[in-house]
């Protein structure tokens, strides 16, 4: 048994006792239709030969007997393994989604979507098929083989050496196939990955596709894709397909050998007899037998071994970002919302391991509990990055962020994304209500905090003219709201949980200017002094903020108040005269934008 598919037989405990039980009932099959074979030796001997059809009635009873008890025993075997194999499939996807959940972003950032969602799938699926196989075959032949042997000892010792000469063969044959029928399955599962990624990411981005008329691109592309695994999947289909036959030959063959080899020692009277004969070719067929068959067995349990290869691959990792040893929960009602970046630098990690270059280099900022801090910069720049790093999204590649002096490796993750809500750039909801979206951070919260949330975040209005209102139901992903609503839902969200640090990741680019002011203006009166962080590219999002900081290459360029920024920073001045018109006076400027 492949070792991966064997960790997969240990995840689930709660279901031993079934795979034992179907194990047992598959020893009892084999060991009953050895012994119904065996029984054929008497029916020649003393029944036909003998011309006792006493004798004959009574042996066909038995083996009728053995029969039933063969074919019950194996009934109830399959119907464990089925068990056995679809709860072992249902706990592999419990136990992937839970350690999703327990993944950092970069864990994401190494595993793609569609990686992941074939994991859950189609690998699943594999694991569960080849689990069953296992179960009904793969230890069934080795049973039928021990079961057999002993009684050609007992029996027909005279023609054991030619057992184990087919036995031989017949294994060397399937050991010489099997490791290029592996290499092939293994091959055609990475590609497919390959394909199911890319076509997620072209079914994602099919109004892009659509508004450009590329759709006959997209389909060559996607031809290309299917193409590369299409030499792998017949490499694998190949294999297999010449594996079953000559399995299948070299069982004739070995029933051949047996009638000649068996029938000229009858012939030079050796002592066999023919009913030890043609029991011998029973025994046989019954070796043979479930050896061909693993040709069938042998790619479901290889292609679910592959599968179950890379469901461990994401199973054995371990999040990027962790609780440290003796990490203390803060009180957050006592948490003042002081933050400091102290020499930040942060670079992504590369699937391998390997960092890619600094996208912030040498950050040192103190934000003051209460203060509204606005992050400015190019696309690029490093502003979510930069703010990805205060909940712990990712850990700092060199430096140290604090909250109320207190390094955030010190604090539970879960107590820090309590004290810390963000409204993330992309206004996601979940399929199901309004009350249980806007609800989703802080389920216990009242739903008179949740209206005044709403109404912090403008989306109070329009949620009131909804016929049901807060029951009104959520499409997939919210795509029966508009994006500017999402966003305001999205700030609804983050508001409810009353954090005492909230960060607005460019979640009002969607607004327009003047509700966006009306946000701003009243998420203080929410919040009762939290400190707020606003990402954003429009300079009018952040102009009468405390303090505006002005990134660009991932370094800190300046920072100040929209007055001090105009009057020294060129890059800012050149920012303003760009997405608001002509260069004025610090207070000309002011007044124009809140006008």
């Amino acid at each position: 048994m492949p070792k991966s598919m064997l960790r997969m037989f240990g995840i689930t405990t709660m279901f031993k006792g079934r795979l034992v039980l179907s194990q047992v009932l598959l020893f009892l099959s084999a060991l009953t239709t050895v012994g119904f074979a065996t029984l054929t030796q008497g029916l020649v001997n003393q029944g036909i030969e003998a011309g006792d059809p006493e004798a004959l009635l009574r042996i066909a009873v038995w083996m009728f007997v053995l029969a039933v008890i063969a074919g019950l025993c194996m009934a109830g075997a399959a119907a464990l393994a089925v068990f056995f194999s679809q709860g072992t499939s249902y706990m592999i996807r419990a136990r992937l989604y839970k350690k999703l959940q327990t993944f950092s972003f970069a864990n994401y950032d190494r595993f793609s979507t569609g990686r992941l969602m074939v994991n859950l799938n189609s690998d699943a699926i594999n694991v569960q098929n080849g689990m069953l196989w296992a179960l009904m075959l793969g230890l069934y032949a080795p049973f039928m083989i021990l079961c057999t042997l002993v009684l050609v000892i007992i029996n027909t010792r005279e023609l054991l050496w030619l057992l184990l000469v087919v036995i031989a063969v017949v294994l060397g044959a399937m050991f010489l196939l099997i490791p290029a029928v592996f290499r092939a399955y293994e091959n055609r599962q990475k590609r497919l990955d390959d394909l199911n990624s890319a076509l997620q990411e072209d079914v994602t981005g099919i109004q892009v596709v659509k508004a450009f008329v590329r759709e006959d691109y997209e389909i060559e592309r996607f031809s290309k894709r299917s193409d590369a695994m299409r030499v792998p999947a017949y490499g694998a289909a190949w294999r297999v397909a010449f594996l079953s036959p000559l399995l299948t030959g070299l069982g004739q063959l070995a029933m051949l050998s047996g009638v000649f080899v068996g029938g000229m020692q009858v012939l030079n009277n050796t002592g066999l007899n023919v009913g030890q004969v043609f029991a011998f070719t029973q025994y046989l067929s019954l070796t043979v037998a479930p050896l061909a068959m693993l040709a069938i067995v042998i790619p479901m349990v290889l292609r679910g071994d592959t599968s179950a290869e890379r469901i461990l691959e994401v199973y054995d990792s371990d999040s990027v970002v962790q609780d440290q040893e003796g990490a203390q929960a803060l009180d957050p009602e006592t948490v003042k919302g002081h933050i400091a970046f102290e020499n930040v630098s942060f670079a992504f990690q590369r699937p391998d391991g390997e960092l890619d270059a600094p996208v912030l280099k040498n950050i040192d900022l103190l934000i003051e509990p209460g203060q509204q801090v606005g992050f400015l910069g190019a696309t690029g720049a490093g502003k979510t990055a930069l703010v990805n790093l205060i909940p712990r999204f990712y850990d700092v590649t060199e430096g140290r962020r604090t909250i109320d002096g207190i390094d955030v490796r010190d604090i539970p993750q879960v107590n820090l994304r309590v004290i810390v809500g963000i409204a993330l750039q992309e206004a996601v909801l979940f399929k199901g209500d309004l009350r249980f979206n806007l609800k989703f951070g802080s389920p216990e919260a009242e739903d008179g905090v949740m209206f005044n949330a709403a109404k912090a975040a403008d989306s109070w209005g329009f949620v009131s003219n909804l016929p049901e209102k807060w029951e009104a139901p959520v499409a997939r992903r919210g795509y029966n709201f508009s994006g500017g609503q999402r966003q305001r839902l999205s700030i609804n969200r983050a508001l409810t949980p009353e954090p005492k640090i909230l960060i607005l990741d460019d979640s009002t680019s969607a607004l327009d200017a003047s509700t966006e002011g009306r946000v701003q203006a009243a998420i203080p009166e929410f919040t009762h002094g939290s400190t707020t962080l606003y990402v954003a590219q429009r300079i009018s999002a952040v102009i009468e903020l405390d303090k505006i900081v002005l990134l660009q290459n991932g370094e800190i360029v300046t920072m100040g108040t929209h007055e001090e920024l105009l009057q020294s920073s060129p890059l800012y001045q050149e920012i303003y005269e760009s997405q608001l018109g002509g260069a004025v006076t610090a207070g000309v400027a002011l007044e124009e934008v809140t006008a």
